[in-house]
Formats: C-alpha cells, structure tokens, sequence
C-alpha cells in the first residue's frame, strides 16, 4: 500500500523530498528509466541511485504526487510500518558466483510481500551466495545461497541500534522461503510492538519461543 504524499503532516509544506518508484530488485527497462529521466526533467528534479532505488529528489508535494501518478507504478514510502521493497542480487546465472538464483526468489518475495502492513517496517534480502552482496545480516530477514539451498537469518537491521542477524536455517529451498517468511510476518504482526523491529521482538520472547512458534521442526537446534 502506497501512503499519499499529502497525507503525511511533516511533508504537508513547501518543502523537498524524494520520490521513489517501486521497481522491483531494480529490474528495469531502457523505456521506463527514459521516462523517469523525462519526468524528472519535467518537474525540475535531480535522479538519485541508491542500491537498488532510483529517486527522483528535488520536487516539491504538488509535483511529487503527479510524478508518481505518470510513472504508473506504486511509490515507495520512506515511513511506512510494512515491508519494503525486497532487495537481491543478481544471482544465477548471471553472477558467476552465484550458488542460487536470488533475482527468481527476490522478485517472488517482492510479488507477495511488498507492502504488507506490520508494527513496523519489514526489510527483506536475498543474496545468491555467502558473499553477500545485498547485506542479508542488517535486513530483518535475510538469506543467502549455498550450494545446498539458502542459509536464512533473521533480526537483524541497520540504523542507530543497528544489529546482525542470526542464522536460524541451513539449507532451506527456495521453494520453501515464501512460507517461513509468511509465517514470520504473522509473528511480528501478533507479537510486535509499534516502531519495535523484528529482532527486538525475538529477543523480548526469547529465540526459543520464535523457533519453536515458526521454524518447521526439520530447522530447529537441538
């Protein structure tokens, strides 16, 4: 769910700030990035790339609400308590060390999540091997690729109380992360607090009780 700009007291004045498509792992095409260089052009903005984000910064409301409204696609709040955009690496096979195909994964987990409402905001990552590219230990839940499945971590995040995640699965595959996420969600969204991050909770609760409550029994330490 996109939060209209207008909607959002502080913003409510003459002032600037960014507007984010959302384009999911930053897959993109020639056309679209024309067309938000042609927008960006056309309200006076300035293109910004971060990670896998490219902003249009410099506009004020007024204009940062028609943006959004011609680039045709959800806007990506920088507020919001849901989860974010699901952020991934290349992976295979266009990455020659990729173990896994993240970008198939990334974009599926982007498809059902992306947007889903929580006690707070939700970020995702999914690297293609233990390299790591996309920072899978500072995301909420994290992944990545080994040659036997995915390694999943989780509670972990960036920001002034910044924390790394805990490894809490080996060799999960891809075609069981989608569950274990969802499940993950219900907890936070059961047992969270607001503005509390996903780790803060576990550690409230004990990583016994998120293991026990979430992981299927084949992933649990003994």
């Amino acid at each position: 769910m996109t939060i209209p700009l207008a909607s959002i007291p502080f913003l409510n004045k003459k002032i600037k700030f960014p507007v984010t498509p959302h384009i999911p792992g930053g897959l993109t095409t020639a056309a679209q990035l024309r067309q938000i260089a042609d927008i960006a052009d056309k309200y006076n903005g300035s293109l910004k790339i971060v990670g896998n984000t490219i902003t249009i910064i410099g506009l004020n409301l007024a204009d940062g609400e028609k943006a959004i409204a011609e680039l045709g696609c959800q806007g990506e709040s920088f507020i919001a308590k849901q989860v974010r955009a699901v952020a991934f690496c290349p992976g295979k096979p266009d990455c020659p060390r990729a173990l896994q195909d993240s970008t198939g994964l990334g974009l599926a987990l982007d498809k059902e999540f992306f947007g889903q409402e929580l006690p707070s905001k939700l970020r995702i990552g999914v690297s293609g091997c233990p390299n790591c590219c996309i920072e899978p230990f500072v995301k909420d839940i994290g992944m990545y690729g080994t040659a036997k499945g995915y390694t999943l971590v989780v509670g972990g995040n960036s920001g002034f109380s910044a924390q790394i995640a805990t490894p809490v699965a080996e060799k999960v595959p891809a075609d069981e992360i989608a569950s274990i996420v969802n499940s993950i969600l219900a907890y936070f969204r059961q047992h969270g607090k607001s503005k509390e991050r996903l780790g803060q909770v576990i550690e409230r609760l004990g990583w016994d009780h998120f293991s026990q409550e979430i992981l299927p029994e084949k992933y649990r330490k003994e």
